[in-house]
């Protein structure tokens, strides 16, 4: 019914803009231009009527994985994590790689559930400006083709994601995953503000190999405390290095990493 009644106006005015005079012309206009705004109001209007429901789909998908593995366990054991988050500039521009490595122990495995965040609750304006990509990695690891995701994002900041394989990987078989992420703003707060940012990992399982390492921007300095752990403990490495260009960087290494246990460093720039 409104479609006609649209269909309807919009071919009076063109023919009141084509066949009539000065004052008919200008009415016509204004139809024309009334019907616009409208068509844009009612695009706009199923544009984020499709959002919310694509991300209602988004929030059960990540509900009903959470479910399976919390009823049948995880379908594989972690063998490393190595997270690598490099600073590009001033304003905190980050790019982050995880490469995930681990072993099936169950028939079945379809999917992979994992969790990101950024040290500070960043606004929901910035969160669409986020990359992100998924690959396997091959033998030498060789970069395969990208895999099929889903991504959540928390009131919080934090984004949940759920890795999904086209097959099952065979028990005993060990994959390697890597996850890039092209994370706008990410440590805004350490570099703009100077304020003391967290660079953690915490896991649900027990991970023989972990390690985080930070790169600040060339000509960037900080200092850096331990996060979890003392400074004596045998388990855990940290320390600073400088890359071949020039830049800083921090690392934490663990050895045998507890369940739940979060482990990481605390930077502040200047």
């Amino acid at each position: 019914m409104i479609k006609s009644v649209a269909a309807a106006a919009l071919l009076s005015a063109i023919l009141g803009f084509v066949l009539g005079d000065g004052l008919v012309k200008a009415a016509s206009v204004a139809v024309l231009v009334s019907l616009a705004l409208c068509s844009v109001l009612l695009l706009i209007g199923g544009l984020g009527s499709l959002r919310r429901e694509a991300d209602a789909h988004r929030g059960l998908v990540l509900r009903y994985a959470k479910a399976i593995l919390d009823r049948d366990g995880l379908p594989y054991r972690f063998i490393k994590w190595e997270e690598s988050s490099v600073i590009r500039n001033s304003r905190g521009d980050s790019l982050d790689t995880t490469t995930i490595r681990a072993e099936v122990t169950d028939n079945g495995m379809l999917f992979m559930r994992l969790a990101f965040g950024s040290g500070w609750p960043q606004p929901a304006r910035h969160r669409g400006k986020v990359r992100l990509r998924v690959r396997k990695l091959m033998i030498g690891d060789r970069p395969g083709v990208n895999l099929e995701r889903t991504v959540q994002w928390l009131e919080d900041g934090k984004l949940r994601l759920v890795i999904h394989f086209a097959e099952p990987p065979r028990v005993g078989e060990e994959i390697s995953v890597v996850v890039e992420c092209d994370w706008p703003g990410k440590s805004m707060p350490l570099m703009r503000e100077g304020k003391v940012d967290k660079f953690t990992f915490r896991f649900s399982r027990p991970v023989p190999y972990a390690r985080y390492q930070v790169t600040l921007p060339e000509g960037v300095d900080a200092t850096c405390e331990p996060f979890g752990f003392s400074e004596h403990d045998e388990r855990v490495h940290w320390g600073r290095v400088t890359d071949g260009q020039g830049r800083t960087q921090f690392y934490v290494d663990g050895v045998d990493v507890a369940v739940h246990r979060e482990l990481g460093m605390l930077l502040q720039v200047g």
